[in-house]
């Protein structure tokens, strides 16, 4: 049992280093040459010019992004001495365009490059051929990662910027937390509104209970007059003024008719049918 549980465990350690282990880059010379030429070609047509001693001229940003505007007859012609002189192929005008871009963000982020460690690293990946030289700036090293195709066509260039195991943790720490207090604020902002809705329904509600208040207190005094109208049974004016002043306390909320005046009460004539007659 314990050979078994060993066999398993050597079985599984290997699985997990050939999977860690990358293809074996087998180059021609022709090859090699090729490459370290297309380095030093990259990084004087992108980075900087380099002169004869070795020294590096950053280019301006205005002659970089000028690049970005070429023409396609410019393009072709450009494509066609790199490639004569420098066995430099591009596969096509985005490649070199992305490559300008990838620099610019490298610019910003690292400042200018001011020389290249002649090591190169080669990889294989997705069946491609990866080749990444290390540029050195003021601030951090730069990984200028150039993929070819089976034609030695460069497919793709990008300029990465290597952080620090501190600088990564903040940019991880502040991208959390920039999403946490995102999140935070929506819930808020959920919360908000939807409390929102009681108040809004308490205030409707108060306002339809106040109307309706209103209209009750109106039908009573109007109901309480139409009465003392009809009947007209009452003793004398002071009874009629007992019954009015109540009605008004009624509608007015009052429990008690003090303050109430009532200076005169005049009588109004019955409408009978005969008097509309003579009006039409």
């Amino acid at each position: 049992m314990k050979k078994m549980i060993t066999l398993i465990c050597c079985a599984l350690s290997a699985m997990i280093l050939l999977a860690g282990c990358s293809p074996a880059v087998n180059l021609t010379d022709e090859q090699n040459a090729q490459i370290n030429s297309n380095v030093t070609s990259v990084i004087s047509i992108v980075v900087a010019e380099i002169s004869q001693d070795g020294t590096w001229t950053a280019y301006d940003e205005a002659d970089r992004t000028a690049q970005l505007d070429l023409d396609d007859e410019v393009w072709a012609e450009k494509q066609a001495n790199w490639k004569e002189i420098n066995n430099l192929k591009f596969d096509g005008k985005g490649v070199y365009e992305g490559a300008i871009n990838s620099y610019l963000y490298a610019v910003g982020e690292s400042g200018e490059a001011t020389s290249v460690k002649e090591t190169l690293e080669y990889a294989i990946v997705d069946d491609n051929l990866t080749v990444t030289a290390t540029l050195v700036t003021a601030e951090r090293t730069v990984e200028m990662v150039m993929l070819y195709d089976d034609d030695m066509n460069i497919t793709g260039i990008s300029f990465n910027p290597v952080y620090t195991m501190g600088e990564n943790m903040t940019r991880a720490t502040l991208n959390t937390g920039l999403g946490m207090g995102t999140v935070f604020a929506v819930l808020v902002l959920i919360m908000f509104i939807i409390s929102s809705f009681k108040i809004i329904y308490n205030i409707q509600n108060a306002s339809e209970k106040k109307k309706a208040s209103k209209n009750i207190k109106e039908e009573a005094v109007d109901q309480t007059i139409a009465q003392i109208i009809e009947k007209e049974e009452y003793a004398d004016d002071l009874e009629l003024v007992a019954v009015i002043s109540a009605a008004i306390a009624a509608y007015e909320g009052s429990s008690s008719t003090e303050g109430f005046v009532v200076r005169s009460i005049k009588k109004q004539k019955k409408v009978t049918e005969k008097d509309i007659e003579k009006t039409l």
